[in-house]
């Protein structure tokens, strides 16, 4: 078993202990986790070190993770979870080959016998340093010079602690780290040493714990479908609630932020804030594998968050949806609400290999150049007003037409320029032998 070991933090006196909700912001790198008090999180990786390039990068990037709320992580990687916690201390970003774990601990102090523990602490610390002074008196000052010893003499002097001792010091305690099953609800509770009165103290102190709490729904494979905050005020017993609901289930920071903002811009914050409670009501992601060249922040998340905010404001608002026409006039309508584009769900096997169908609408027609106003309903252009026109092709740019089988619309399309240098999209219909003027460029 390969086992990762993050020390949170080094000072397990301090007033803000973590609680054991921590372990779920790593469970995107193994769903095999397990926290111990204070402050220790191992992670089995056996299985999945190389879905990340491997232990050194899976590594720095639960690091990276850990340290957006304890900056003096210290982490590192062995054979066994005690192996892993002694080389966290003793040599932090270490990493332990296979079967190396034992050489790599031989040249460690004594001291480090502490450490020892991995998922089981030790029953009593003072009876752990009771047995280091006892070798420091024989002149013994490092972990390999105590392993000559037989394993009958730990247990006749330090009975069950001086068994553990001794097998771990010849890798012999297994220590299985089971998969971790989040039951905790999703919430966080803040208390304010001096109540906040200022709409940019309140939402700074906001966002370090929302992002704490995004980081669990990650790990947790899951979205805030609903947010409950409550503000308890400091001269009264006055409690403001604030419900925050998108128009989608997200974990997106910046979208809660921004409805968080435009809320407590309406209250009156005269009385301070001295406590803040956060609830989240989770429900399932959405799981689909993004494309190589897609990007993670798309025009569709920001469109989300532009949704939510209106939603919140209780403004009607309309969008372009794509319509199923070839005629442009035609091709598009006004929703009240932004409709999510779902993939299909039913899939086609070809020799063997499964590919999923997802909609796709002018995929090509998308990079053409298209007119910044169009027409609605197309102008009729007589004779004369064509002669006057200034085409720059003799030949159309673009062609519209039915299937094979119709022959009920066909349109040529043109550049043109008007008398007035006007950069017009002009075309010619096959059918009724006549031309159109259907938009303006800039």
């Amino acid at each position: 078993m390969r086992t990762l070991c993050l020390c949170l933090q080094r000072d397990s006196d301090r007033s803000r202990s973590e609680s054991p909700s921590v372990a779920e912001n790593f469970l995107t790198f193994s769903p095999r986790v397990h926290y111990r008090a204070p402050g220790l999180v191992f992670l089995d990786i056996t299985s999945t070190a190389k879905m990340f390039g491997g232990e050194r990068l899976l590594m720095d990037e639960a690091v990276q993770v850990s340290k957006e709320f304890f900056p003096e992580t210290t982490a590192a990687v062995a054979d066994t979870p005690w192996g892993a916690q002694a080389l966290a201390a003793e040599k932090p970003g270490a990493i332990s080959l296979p079967t190396c774990e034992l050489s790599d601990l031989s040249k460690a102090p004594l001291s480090r016998l502490h450490q020892l523990e991995g998922l089981i602490a030790w029953r009593s610390t003072h009876e752990v340093e009771d047995i280091v002074d006892f070798f420091h008196m024989l002149g013994i000052n490092r972990l390999s010079e105590i392993r000559k010893f037989q394993v009958d003499s730990f247990r006749e002097r330090w009975q069950e602690t001086g068994t553990l001792i001794w097998k771990r010091l010849h890798g012999l305690d297994k220590q299985v780290i089971s998969p971790l099953l989040p039951t905790e609800a999703v919430q966080d509770y803040i208390h304010l040493d001096f109540p906040v009165s200022l709409l940019p103290f309140l939402l700074h102190c906001l966002e370090r714990s929302l992002k704490r709490l995004m980081f669990r729904l990650q790990g947790r494979g899951e979205y805030a479908q609903k947010m409950v905050v409550s503000l308890f005020c400091e001269y009264s017993n006055r409690v403001h609630v604030i419900e925050l609901e998108p128009a989608s289930p997200s974990r997106d920071l910046e979208l809660y932020m921004k409805l968080l903002e435009n809320k407590l811009g309406e209250l009156n914050l005269d009385n301070p804030i001295k406590q803040i409670e956060i609830e989240i009501l989770p429900c399932p992601e959405k799981v689909r594998q993004l494309s190589f060249f897609e990007p993670r922040v798309s025009d569709r998340d920001k469109l989300s968050q532009l949704v939510s905010v209106f939603h919140q404001a209780s403004i009607t608002t309309g969008f372009l949806r794509p319509q199923d026409e070839i005629l442009p006039e035609e091709s598009w309508r006004v929703t009240p609400e932004f409709e999510d584009y779902e993939p299909v769900e039913d899939a086609v096997e070809i020799e063997g290999n499964s590919f999923q169908i997802r909609p796709s609408y002018s995929a090509a027609l998308s990079q053409a150049p298209r007119p910044s106003r169009l027409l609605k309903k197309p102008k009729i252009l007589t004779s004369k007003d064509v002669d006057r026109l200034q085409f720059l092709s003799s030949q159309p740019i673009e062609r519209l037409e039915d299937s094979w089988w119709e022959s009920s619309r066909g349109r040529d399309y043109f550049f043109a320029l008007s008398p007035k240098h006007e950069f017009l999209w002009i075309y010619y219909d096959r059918i009724e032998n006549q031309y159109y003027l259907h938009g303006y460029f800039d």
